[in-house]
Formats: structure tokens, C-alpha cells, sequence
């Protein structure tokens, strides 16, 4: 097992944020079986003070959950590294993981989204003086229980695979994928200059769907699903953009196809915003695809609830701006300096 101050720090962090779920999650089971807002007896008075406390629980967790993901991140991209022989970067780090590290980043990428749907949905039911969501909110978090608890057993796990007195390739694993030139100019058979094309018209379309999204259009149901849309299929293409050719303008090298390298200090630890922006983008989209259809029934909820889909838009649009004026910098300053984009 490989012990580190950091993992200790994540792990701790976990089982604390762990513990107050668990608290809270028996108020859950309770309210999902027990709840009647039209009841004034005493166990219903009892069981709303605990619902209170149940949410102040589940908030604190939710921050505790994203506290702990940033230092795995900030570990796996930084710290962890100088301990394995021949690792660079995070690349090295998943490499000594073995397959655990893909799992450990699904769930814990899974857990933060279920977290945020229920954070959006408890706030939205603060607000109200009935609290109509109450019992949909306790049945939506007995769900995140079991990811929470999968989450910290794949942190334990992919650890406990790291053996530090065993080297890694890293940057082998990089280049070795591309076994000719022509497959390193291309992205799963489809050349770079068509992923490049797709990159500036989705991300043009996303800011003009952001830019349009506002208090007259933000109730339209087309509207908000195109905008969703359009932010699902602009991620994956963003993100396989900025491997495979933008980041050749960071590392100033071509064909070293790493995400984790972003993160270096040598690269001006470029990859938290922009990873980060991607990451946002997503929750954001999610909220105005998810959130409204959830509350559709409850028209005292449904308006707040466009209220949010509004804030989400304007969020999403000044994130892309960040990632676009982030990731195409360096190529502009490239061309501008040299007059030549690095492919040629």
C-alpha cells in the first residue's frame, strides 16, 4: 500500500464527509417513509427539525467531498509522482494504478455530479415555506450513499495497487499509442483538422445559445434542451482538442497527447482552469437539462428553478470564454510570432 500525508488527507477527508451522509441519511430513510407536511403532531415537528439538520449535514459533506476530489487531483497531477520511479506527471501515477485509476476517477467524478443535483434541489427547497420537495430529496439522497461509500473503497484500492519500488514507462505510454505519424494527426481515425473545425463551430454555437439565454427565452423547453445538448457534445470535442492539438502550443512539442502534463508547474499549472471550465460547464449544463424537468409539477418551485437555468447560462458562456481565451492563446501567439501554426 502506498501511504502518503496527502492521500491520508483525502482519505480522512472522505470518511468524515462519509460519516455525515451516514447521519443524515437515516434522516433520509425516515422522511422518505414518514413525511407529512400536513400533519402538525409531534413526530412531524421532530422530524422537520431533523430534516434541517439533515440538509446542514449533507452540505457540509458535499464541500468536504469537493475538498477531498481537489487534493486527489492536485495529488495525482503533482505530489504523488516523486515518489514513483519514472513518473512525470499524473500519466506515470494512473500507470502504477493500473485499471484502479480510471475507476477511482469515474466515481469520484460520479459522486460530485450526484452531490450537485441534490445540493440544487435541497437549496431549491429551502426557499419555499412548505418544503415540497422534502421527500424527494431524501429518496434522491439515500442514492448518493452507496456511490459515497464505492468512492472511498476505489481510493483505498488504486492506492493500495501502487507498489513505489516498481518504475513506470509515463511518457512512453504517451507516444507508444501512435504507432505512425498519420495516427498521431488523427483522433479516432478522423484527422485533426476536422476535430479542430468541429471545436470553433460548437463552441461558437454554445456562446451564441449562452448569449441568448435570458429572462425572455430562459422558459423556453427547446431552448434550454438545445443549449444542454449542444454543451454535451462540445466537452468531449473541447477536451480531445486540447490534448491532441492545442496543447502542443502549452508543451511547445508536438504529438505529446498527456492531459496531465497541464497541470505541471512548467505549463503554469494551465490545466486546473482549464479542466476546471470543462468540469463546470457540465454541471451547468446538467442543471438546465435536469433540474426544471424535476420540479415541472410544482409551479412555485418551476420558477425558481428558471431563475437557476439563468444563472447557469451565464456561467457556462464565461466559462467557455475562459477556456477558448485559455486554450487558443498560445496557438495565436504562435502563429503571430512564427506566422506558421506548429502542424505546418
Amino acid at each position: 500500500m502506498y501511504w502518503h500525508p496527502l492521500l491520508l488527507a483525502v482519505i480522512s477527508a472522505q470518511t468524515v464527509a462519509l460519516f455525515l451522509l451516514l447521519a443524515a441519511g437515516l434522516t433520509s430513510f425516515r422522511t422518505a417513509l414518514h413525511w407529512q407536511p400536513a400533519a402538525a403532531d409531534s413526530r412531524q415537528l421532530a422530524l422537520e427539525a431533523a430534516v434541517e439538520a439533515a440538509s446542514i449535514l449533507g452540505r457540509a459533506a458535499s464541500w468536504l467531498f469537493l475538498f477531498a476530489a481537489i487534493l486527489l487531483l492536485f495529488g495525482i497531477a503533482n505530489v504523488f509522482h516523486e515518489d514513483i520511479p519514472g513518473a512525470m506527471c499524473g500519466t506515470g501515477v494512473c500507470q502504477a494504478m493500473g485499471g484502479g485509476s480510471t475507476r477511482l476517477l469515474i466515481f469520484s467524478g460520479l459522486l460530485l455530479v450526484v452531490l450537485r443535483l441534490w445540493y440544487e434541489m435541497d437549496k431549491l427547497n429551502r426557499m419555499q415555506v412548505d418544503l415540497p420537495l422534502t421527500q424527494f430529496n431524501a429518496r434522491l439522497f439515500l442514492a448518493v450513499l452507496p456511490v459515497a461509500v464505492l468512492t472511498l473503497v476505489q481510493t483505498y484500492d488504486a492506492f493500495a495497487g501502487i507498489q513505489p519500488q516498481h518504475a513506470v514507462d509515463c511518457c512512453a505510454v504517451v507516444y507508444d499509442q501512435f504507432p505512425t505519424l498519420l495516427q498521431a494527426k488523427s483522433i479516432a481515425g478522423i484527422a485533426d483538422a476536422w476535430w479542430m473545425g468541429a471545436f470553433i463551430f460548437l463552441s461558437s454555437l454554445l456562446l451564441g445559445l449562452g448569449v441568448c439565454t435570458g429572462p425572455a427565452t430562459v422558459n423556453n423547453r427547446r431552448l434550454r434542451f438545445v443549449l444542454a445538448l449542444v454543451c454535451m457534445l462540445w466537452i468531449p470535442v473541447a477536451a480531445l482538442t486540447l490534448v491532441n492539438n492545442l496543447s502542443a502550443y502549452h508543451y511547445e512539442v508536438l504529438h505529446h497527447h498527456c492531459p496531465w502534463c497541464l497541470f505541471l508547474p512548467e505549463h503554469n499549472l494551465i490545466g486546473y482552469p482549464l479542466y476546471g471550465a470543462l468540469w463546470l460547464i457540465g454541471l451547468e449544463a446538467l442543471t438546465i437539462l435536469i433540474l426544471p424537468r424535476m420540479v415541472s409539477g410544482i409551479p412555485q418551485v418551476y420558477g425558481q428553478a428558471l431563475d437557476r437555468c439563468l444563472r447557469a447560462a451565464r456561467r457556462l458562456t464565461i466559462a467557455e470564454t475562459i477556456f477558448l481565451i485559455l486554450a487558443l492563446a498560445p496557438a495565436i501567439i504562435w502563429r503571430l510570432r512564427f506566422g506558421v501554426w506548429m502542424s505546418g
